[in-house]
């Protein structure tokens, strides 16, 4: 008590002696209390959901701002904190010592791990009383397999294989596949894997040209609609985008240059986010259910049974047979 009531500059009955003792020593260890820390008292009702700091996605304003998908689970995530009493803090984490420093308030009910973060830094959580779990970073259990921390994971081969499976049977036999960067998502690679198995049961195999890499944001999908459209022309009849939220920048560059879809072109995506309802045409995509991984991520931290949604194609008015072209 004496400790904390320094380090916050509180007034009391301590001498000036004892006051510099104390914070010499504090910073003879390294100790410094974590502004978010002095704010959840009571260990056994705090939340913690930690974020990505800023300069680890510097041409970002955020995975709050720029990706729905996280904007819907956190949803489902406070939803479940208020059934259970439990008291959500988001917390932004820039490097392992944020990590350590954050470990000197009081242990928190359950950790949830948002975006990308450096082994480092998760390595940093392995030691906490407190349950932590990871959302789609399935690298980072494959690196570290004996790891405690939970693996909060869906089958997304299936999503890409059901995706796949749409457009193929629709009588689609060359695609354009829009992808976030394959090297660092495994959620998009465990896609990519679902596609080639549709593809092999149709006889048909991937072309590596039918791949485009960009950040699975609105910006993203617009940087590469050069590429795109030249794929179009060169014959492909529908885009797979692997996230709704490349769908929706696709669609509205296609719309921008003169497109109809679908009748020219068959769109699809993979989320199922509730800001698909917001568009001129449903978009058919595959869902899972993104506010219920939330809410069911926050009950796997208090040990209870979780039950997740399967995951299903939405059909919607994206997609259709291809045009017969002369």
């Amino acid at each position: 008590m004496l400790f904390r009531s320094v380090l916050n500059n509180k007034p009391g009955k301590v001498s000036q002696e004892t006051r510099q003792r104390v914070q010499a020593v504090a910073q003879q260890l390294g100790y410094r209390l974590h502004p978010s820390a002095s704010q959840i008292r009571g260990a056994s009702r705090s939340l913690l959901v930690l974020l990505p700091g800023h300069s680890l996605a510097p041409d970002l304003r955020g995975i709050l701002m720029d990706y729905p998908f996280f904007n819907e689970l956190l949803a489902g995530v406070e939803h479940a904190a208020c059934d259970a009493g439990l008291q959500p803090s988001l917390i932004r984490i820039e490097q392992p010592d944020d990590i350590r420093h954050l470990g000197n308030g009081p242990t928190p009910s359950g950790v949830l791990v948002l975006g990308k973060h450096e082994d480092a830094l998760l390595q940093a959580l392995e030691g906490w009383e407190a349950p932590v779990a990871l959302v789609d970073d399935r690298d980072y259990f494959t690196r570290h397999p004996t790891s405690r921390l939970h693996d909060v994971s869906i089958d997304d081969a299936r999503l890409g294989e059901l995706a796949a499976e749409h457009l193929l049977a629709l009588g689609h036999q060359r695609l354009v596949l829009l992808f976030g960067t394959l090297e660092a998502s495994s959620v998009h690679r465990e896609r990519l894997c679902g596609v080639r198995r549709a593809l092999g049961r149709h006889g048909l195999s991937l072309d590596a040209d039918w791949i485009i890499e960009t950040d699975v944001t609105l910006e993203g999908a617009a940087a590469v609609q050069d590429r795109l459209r030249q794929q179009l022309e060169q014959g492909a009849t529908a885009i797979l985008a692997m996230a709704d939220i490349l769908a929706i920048g696709c669609f509205k560059q296609l719309l921008a240059h003169g497109y109809r879809v679908p009748e020219q072109v068959s769109l699809l995506g993979i989320d199922n986010l509730q800001i698909l309802n917001y568009l001129p045409l449903r978009l058919t995509t595959v869902g899972q259910d993104v506010y219920g991984r939330g809410y069911q991520v926050v009950r796997q931290l208090q040990g209870l049974p979780v039950e997740l949604a399967p995951v299903a194609l939405i059909p919607g008015e994206s997609t259709s047979a291809p045009e017969t072209r002369p």
